[in-house]
């Protein structure tokens, strides 16, 4: 039986994608010409999952509008962090509020192909696990994972060969195990102290995976995906079209205008109402929303978005960091 209950963890500050996350919370950002947000939703609701809860904190009233605008059919429900609680705290005010025996957790910064049926059928096979977690061959810089013959996780950090996905299945019970109200993290706080029982147990995933966290990651799998969308490995979203230009794919909104006197360096994913006049050399970057390259300009190897009347470029190996 499919799990009918999601949470999507949303209330984050998008501290790895500042200055963008300044003018629009990170689920709402344009993956490939689609908001995050709404790539999830359809995940889970081609899953069997009828209700989803998102907490909110960054700029709620455009997160909100972003979900409800993805909804198609889908029961959502919102709860408002004033002060954000953690990747487990926010279950103290859902506890009340979630009606299944289990739910589906997903971070609110990722695409993905993972099955969430995988994980489910990991609990069902298992009534002493109170957590299913999805795990991806181990890379940096994320956590080590480490996973038993038998599926149990046996520690986070160390040795482990494996990397948690920032998804997983979990039974209600496991909300009972949450040490008291406040800011509370998921592995430290919930997880680990389950460990000794082995209660939480691994499925390793190899599905396509895409942390959009940073604009490193968030511009190589745009990237990457274009490039799969040429080879035929990947499908067209629906709005955008798919064309090569220079020998280079290009991603584009429906309403972008890619002159064809502009050069293509590199691939190319341009959003919604972009404009890329003549002689304009572009390249290795993603063009968020109704960003403007102007006549014989060059824009390459970043992330670009429209900010009012002004352009907001961020280079591919930036970094931000909370201070």
């Amino acid at each position: 039986m499919p799990i009918r209950e999601a949470v999507i963890l949303a209330a984050g500050l998008g501290l790895r994608m500042r200055p963008l996350t300044n003018f629009c919370p990170k689920p709402s950002l344009p993956f490939l010409n689609r908001p995050i947000l709404h790539w999830l939703l359809d995940s889970l609701r081609e899953a069997g999952v009828r209700r989803v809860y998102i907490n909110l904190h960054h700029l709620p009233q455009a997160l909100r509008a972003t979900a409800e605008s993805g909804a198609r059919g889908l029961d959502l429900r919102f709860s408002f962090e004033p002060e954000i609680l953690g990747t487990a705290g926010l279950f103290g005010p859902l506890r009340g509020l979630m009606q299944e025996e289990a739910f589906l957790v997903v971070n609110g910064d990722m695409v993905h192909d993972i099955p969430y049926g995988r994980l489910e059928d990991a609990l069902s096979a298992n009534p002493e696990a109170l957590a299913a977690l999805a795990l991806r061959p181990l890379e940096p810089p994320y956590t080590p994972v480490a996973m038993g013959e038998d599926g149990r996780i046996t520690s986070f950090g160390g040795r482990g060969t494996f990397m948690f996905a920032g998804i997983y299945a979990a039974r209600r019970a496991l909300l009972e195990r949450l040490p008291g109200p406040g800011v509370r993290q998921l592995v430290p706080d919930l997880l680990r102290p389950l460990l000794p029982a082995g209660a939480i147990r691994g499925v390793p995933c190899s599905e396509r995976w895409h942390d959009l966290g940073s604009p490193r990651t968030f511009l190589s799998a745009s990237l990457a995906s274009a490039r799969a969308m040429a080879e035929g490995r990947c499908a067209i979203p629906a709005g955008s079209v798919l064309e090569m230009r220079d020998r280079q794919p290009l991603l584009r909104h429906a309403s972008a205008l890619i002159s064809r006197d502009a050069v293509l360096t590199g691939p190319l994913v341009a959003g919604e109402g972009t404009r890329v006049e003549p002689r304009a050399h572009v390249g290795r970057a993603v063009l968020l929303d109704r960003v403007r390259v102007g006549p014989g300009e060059r824009l390459e190897d970043c992330l670009a978005m429209a900010v009012a009347a002004d352009r907001l470029v961020i280079p591919a190996g930036a970094r931000f960091l909370p201070t």
